[in-house]
């Protein structure tokens, strides 16, 4: 099971991050009827248990009452039927408003102006998920003036500037296709690195650039897929300006729906849009 919420709320992060979170929540969405705490206790005898439960509580992500423990925000399935027409027509009126830019303009207004809208960060909302289907994840890493931006799915995470700085502030061992990456730019201060970036990108950007040594800055580059060498220097991602107005799109109005079933409601219709565009994976930098 996967499980949403935003990425502001460290509460959420903390707890989904225990490794008494999933089972917990497992045992619990298995039972028929509410259950008491000797039978959970039976079932997670560690020391630690009833402290990690009242803070499950205290969070809102499960509900005593009258002593029997139950949870509180709901799971959704692949296949919720009560939301498909509502997905699918929004589905529909997006993509034909997007199907009218090119596929560039498509992915700055997917990545910025769709993400902004299905993935409110200040959203207090928190939900289940059980389906397959992969889940996007969006990365940035940067300076102030430059940022990098990539879109990509669990299943297909390419190695890009923003994924690897992503990579190396969480679980750099998970990520075996880093590895190499990793081993060029070694313990290399992010924001150091990114003034280096700089540097060479506007160079790249103006056909000034003479590469007279190689580097760790410029090889990162060329081996993100960033820029390309041969047969020129050339920058190989579209640059969104700051001074460029994304064009806004227009959704219908979904109403009577909690703000967790909004929630999971906008991420399938993100994701659906993204999969009717062909937009599974890519990346892209905001220049101010």
């Amino acid at each position: 099971m996967n499980y949403f919420y935003s990425p502001k709320n460290k509460v959420y992060q903390k707890l989904v991050a225990d490794p008494l979170f999933s089972p917990v929540i497992t045992y619990l969405n298995e039972q028929p009827e509410p259950v008491i705490l000797r039978e959970l206790k039976k079932v997670f005898p560690q020391r630690k248990f009833e402290h990690f439960l009242d803070q499950l509580i205290e969070a809102g992500l499960i509900l005593r009452e009258e002593r029997r423990y139950k949870l509180n925000f709901p799971i959704f399935t692949e296949n919720e039927a009560s939301y498909q027409e509502i997905i699918a027509n929004q589905v529909q009126r997006l993509s034909e408003q997007l199907s009218k830019f090119s596929q560039v303009e498509q992915q700055f207004i997917v990545g910025e102006t769709l993400w902004s809208t299905c993935f409110e960060e200040d959203n207090q909302a928190f939900y289940g998920y059980e389906g397959k289907g992969e889940t996007t994840r969006k990365t940035i890493a940067g300076n102030e003036d430059y940022q990098f931006v990539s879109i990509s799915t669990t299943e297909n995470f390419p190695v890009t500037l923003a994924n690897y700085f992503f990579v190396q502030k969480n679980k750099p061992t998970q990520f075996p296709d880093f590895f190499s990456l990793a081993t060029l730019l070694g313990d290399v201060n992010e924001s150091y690195y990114f003034d280096q970036v700089e540097v060479i990108i506007e160079r790249v950007r103006l056909n000034k650039f003479k590469n007279r040594r190689p580097n760790i800055f410029l090889e990162s580059l060329i081996q993100t897929k960033t820029i390309q060498a041969e047969p020129t220097f050339e920058l190989l991602l579209p640059v969104l300006e700051s001074k460029k107005e994304l064009i806004a799109i227009q959704f219908a109005e979904i109403v009577d729906l909690t703000e967790s079933e909004l929630a999971f409601v906008n991420r399938r219709i993100y994701e659906e849009v993204k999969k009717t565009l062909g937009l599974t994976v890519y990346s892209y930098i905001k220049a101010k």
